[in-house]
C-alpha cells in the first residue's frame, strides 16, 4: 500500500522543517499485514516511533468507561492514568473522541485548562511527555482505537499530508493487536500493587510462599493473599500464568 504525496506538498514541508508522518505509514501498514505474533507488533511500533521523531508510543482501545493500552510510556505513569481514571477528563482522549481525525498536541497548549485538567497535564510532561500526535479511529460496538506518538520536546512540527491513509495504518494495527497480541493490553492488571509484584518477581525465579514470606518478613498466608489478588486482576488461570502474563507484559 505506498502511496506518493505530490512533489509540491513536499517540497513545501521539507523548506519549512516540517517533517511528514506519511513517509512511513506504508512501512507500518506493511509490519501490520505480514505480522506473525505480538513481538512483531512491537517491534514495529518501536520502529514506526523512531523514524517518525517521536519518543514513544501509545496504542488504546476505549469503550465506555473502560481504557486498555499498549505503550512504552513510563510504568508508574500508566498506573497513575489508569487508577486515577485520567482518560475521562484527559483533553487528548476527548479531542481524539470528539473529532476523530489526526491531531498535534502540546501540553503547553492544554495548559489554559480547568485546575483539574492541568494536573494530569504537569504530571505528562514530568514524565517527558510534553507534546504528540494522535490518531483516533472508530472500531466496534462503539469503541475508539488510538494511536498516540509523544516526545519530550515542547512543540512537534510535523503533518499529514492523507489522513485516510494514517487511520488505515491504525485500523491495521487494532486488529492485528485484537488478532495477535491482545495479550499486549493493559489495564486493571497496571493496578498490582507492589507488593502484589514483589510477590509475582519471586514466585517468577522460583521462590516459594514460604520463603518470600521469610524474606518479606511477613505470613505465608499474607503471600498467598498478595499472589491470589495478582492472579485475579491479570486474568490468569493460576499462579504460573499470572508469572507468564506479568513477564510477558514486563510488569515484573
Amino acid at each position: 500500500m505506498r502511496r506518493r504525496q505530490p512533489t509540491l506538498w513536499r517540497k513545501m514541508m521539507a523548506a519549512g522543517g516540517t517533517r511528514l508522518l506519511d513517509d512511513h505509514v506504508p512501512e507500518l501498514i506493511d509490519a501490520m499485514e505480514t505480522a506473525q505474533d505480538a513481538q512483531t507488533i512491537k517491534h514495529a511500533l518501536i520502529r514506526f516511533t523512531d523514524r517518525t521523531g517521536f519518543d514513544r508510543f501509545s496504542f488504546a482501545a476505549i469503550k465506555g468507561t473502560e481504557s486498555r493500552m499498549y505503550s512504552n510510556y513510563p510504568n508508574e505513569w500508566q498506573r497513575r492514568y489508569l487508577s486515577n481514571n485520567y482518560f475521562a477528563i484527559d483533553p487528548v482522549v476527548i479531542t481524539a473522541k470528539r473529532s476523530m481525525q489526526p491531531f498535534t498536541w502540546s501540553c503547553s497548549q492544554m495548559s489554559r485548562a480547568g485546575a483539574e485538567v492541568t494536573e494530569i497535564i504537569e504530571e505528562r510532561r514530568s514524565f517527558g511527555m510534553a507534546s504528540g500526535l494522535s490518531i483516533p479511529i472508530k472500531a466496534g460496538f462503539g469503541s475508539t482505537a488510538m494511536l498516540t506518538l509523544v516526545s519530550g520536546r515542547p512543540t512537534e512540527d510535523i503533518s499529514i499530508y492523507d489522513p485516510t491513509h494514517a487511520a488505515t495504518a491504525v485500523a491495521f494495527l487494532h486488529l492485528n493487536i485484537a488478532r495477535l497480541g491482545s495479550n499486549l493490553l493493559h489495564g486493571s492488571e497496571l493496578l498490582l500493587s507492589p507488593r502484589e509484584l514483589t510477590c509475582l518477581g519471586w514466585a517468577s525465579i522460583g521462590k516459594t510462599k514460604a520463603d518470600t514470606a521469610r524474606m518479606l518478613g511477613i505470613s505465608e498466608k499474607t503471600v498467598r493473599f498478595y499472589l491470589e489478588q495478582a492472579r485475579q486482576k491479570l486474568g490468569a488461570s493460576n499462579i504460573t500464568h499470572a508469572v507468564r502474563i506479568a513477564t510477558t507484559r514486563h510488569l515484573i
